[in-house]
């Protein structure tokens, strides 16, 4: 009986699932044919070429685009030219544009933002440090150039009681020479690109953020029209998709694309100005902390509200239609009407059914009887990953929306050290700063600390140039040594290999945590870095000649969360997350970190990795 159960059962289904395919063929989506050329599409750029745009020019470079199916063509922005106007005109089906495009929706334009590049925005006003400007409020009666699309600029002149009616606002020249000349006291940019140019002439200056004034925006955004969203979502989703992939790549590997931007794109900008460019890039764009592309639309609520504030949208504007959803629930519609034809044909069947049911009542009862305990299993093992991924989301969200208050707390700081202080006032200022600095510290402990122990930490290993990468650290810190008045030394041996392979960015990690705490530690004498190699392996020692440890400090020196001594924390400060993460990073290159010390005589870390074999494939975690 059993057999001839499943006979029939299973022409039942066929029948069944003929139906079903029937009503889909119907309602349901065609099955796309592959296509036999690319799909040709242009994206409207915001500027220049310069690594603004890093991405897109990595998605074409690496095949991105074209493994999506499309071959796409970008297109430079002249100065004061909005690229909303090209997209909405048909001109370019995708463009780059500031989160002004959110008042273009509230005019009733058709745009829609597909993801979020910048977390936050690299829009600055700059102003002559010697032209007597203090604040927003010296500038309004003097003349000052503030590009299109500032919407935010101007909301924050209205925050700070301006009123942006009242400015004296020139047409944008996009020339620092006239902000350098003194033409005008004050002009518009971007933090990842004039302060290079005005650094390299030594022209002292001010930046004012609207950050500083609680006025947070996204950055560059990516966007289409809704005309696009549904005429072509294939075509979207992959452009989306491939240029999200596109950054990544460019963040990880920024010397390539600079190298790609001068040799293909014909950039006006220098290399030493497209490096700092990406330096700052990135410093806006949180890698590895928050998902390229991740949109909040809490946030979007709260720019539309802030935007409403100063009477530039209506209060409580709707955002459907505007953020774009990559994964819109299915329209299933037909599978209901598909149903209820079917619910004709399972009445009838019912009764033919019910003597198989009686049949294999008692199997069924057994099997369940087995598959309860392996239910139970299942379901706490189920329970334990979501809670385990929900607290990775809380941790990686909580560390967002706290640093983003932290920078606004930062850059008040930093307004308030140009104004005339007492020393009194001057000494509460700095121990704001290195309160909100320490917290910014201790968040980036607490989330690898969780990656970490979550066995989340991914490397890539890429071949590192010894004796450049060991110098250029040593580097970041010598000013630091410098106002202690301590010696710092690097010296790689001369039979080190000229290229290693290892995760450059956690070695990179590991020694600055090493070396931070040789400096802090030494109050007189000098600190020494040395690099050293064999039988595949590498060995970077960090030597101090400060206060040195005893073997009971030793003991509990890499645990998280403990200080080799209570003092240490009161006078130094610290979270104890350093050592024991730096510990967890060099087991993860295939490598440890030991300690010797003598109480007095100073201390040597000893950093060992693996030197992995060219070409090898990143590691996956713990």
């Amino acid at each position: 009986m059993q057999l001839w159960k499943g006979k029939h059962l299973g022409r039942l289904g066929v029948v069944v699932l003929g139906c079903l395919f029937m009503a889909g063929g119907l309602r349901g989506e065609e099955v796309p044919a592959r296509p036999t050329a690319l799909d040709q599409v242009s994206l409207q750029l915001k500027w220049h070429h310069q690594f603004q745009f890093a991405g897109y020019y990595a998605a074409i470079a690496k095949g991105y685009y074209r493994e999506a199916g499309l071959e796409v063509k970008l297109i430079e922005a002249t100065p004061g030219q909005d690229p909303a106007a090209t997209v909405l005109s048909g001109r370019a089906e995708f463009g780059v544009g500031t989160s002004d495009i959110l008042l273009l929706r509230g005019q009733g334009k058709p745009v829609v933002v597909l993801a979020t590049i910048f977390q936050h925005s690299a829009l600055v006003l700059l102003s002559r440090k010697a032209s007597g400007v203090n604040d927003l409020h010296d500038l309004h009666d003097k003349p000052i150039m503030i590009e299109p699309l500032s919407a935010e600029l101007f909301a924050y002149f209205r925050d700070e009681g301006v009123d942006p009616a009242k400015l004296h606002v020139e047409n944008h020249t996009f020339d620092v020479r006239d902000l350098i000349s003194g033409r005008v006291a004050a002009m518009s940019g971007y933090s990842t690109d004039e302060p290079f140019v005005l650094d390299q002439v030594g022209f002292e200056y001010l930046a004012f953020t609207p950050r500083a004034g609680g006025i947070d925006f996204y950055g560059d955004n990516l966007f289409t029209t809704e005309e696009q969203v549904r005429l072509h979502p294939a075509r979207v989703k992959a452009f989306r998709e491939a240029s999200l992939k596109g950054w990544d790549y460019a963040l990880a590997h920024p010397q390539e694309i600079i190298d790609l931007i001068l040799r293909e794109y014909g950039a006006k900008n220098s290399r030493a100005h497209l490096v700092f460019e990406a330096e700052h890039t990135a410093q806006l764009m949180h890698p590895g902390l928050i998902e390229v592309g991740h949109m909040n639309p809490g946030r979007w609520r709260h720019m539309a509200d802030t935007y409403a504030d100063f009477g530039m949208l209506p209060r409580d504007f709707s955002l459907a239609g505007f953020l774009y959803d990559p994964d819109p629930r299915p329209d299933l519609r037909w599978v209901y009407w598909s149903l209820a034809g079917l619910a004709a044909v399972a009445i009838g069947a019912l009764g033919w059914l019910l003597p198989l049911v009686r049949l294999n009542r008692r199997l069924r009862e057994e099997v369940a009887a087995r598959r309860k305990t392996e239910e139970a299993l299942r379901r706490a093992k189920e329970a334990a990953e979501e809670a385990d991924q929900a607290k990775s989301r809380y941790l990686a969200v909580m560390s967002h929306e706290v640093r983003t208050p932290i920078g606004g707390v930062i850059g008040l700081v930093g307004l308030l050290q140009v104004e005339p202080l007492t020393p009194d006032q001057r000494e509460i200022v700095g121990l704001i700063e290195n309160s909100a600095e320490g917290l910014l510290k201790l968040i980036s402990g607490l989330l690898d600390q969780a990656r970490l122990g979550e066995g989340r930490m991914e490397l890539e290993i890429t071949p590192i140039p010894v004796a450049a990468f060991t110098t250029e650290i040593c580097e970041l810190f010598r000013g630091s040594a410098q106002a202690k008045g301590l010696a710092l030394a690097c010296h790689v041996d001369a039979a080190m290999p000229a290229i290693i392979h290892t995760d450059g960015a956690r070695l990179r990690q590991i020694l600055s945590n090493l070396l931070s705490n040789a400096l802090k530690f030494t109050s007189a004498g000098e600190v020494q870095v040395a690099v050293t190699a064999g039988a595949g392996r590498v060995r970077f020692s960090v030597r101090d000649s400060g206060m040195g440890m005893t073997t009971e400090q030793l003991g509990r020196l890499f645990t998280p969360y403990v200080q080799a001594d209570a003092s240490i924390a009161r006078r130094f400060g610290g979270t104890g997350l350093g050592l024991s993460i730096s510990r967890e990073l060099a087991r993860l290159l295939g490598g440890d970190i030991t300690v010797e010390s003598t109480l007095g005589h100073g201390t040597v870390f000893t950093v060992e990795i693996a030197d992995h074999p060219a070409g090898g494939a990143a590691g996956s975690g713990l």
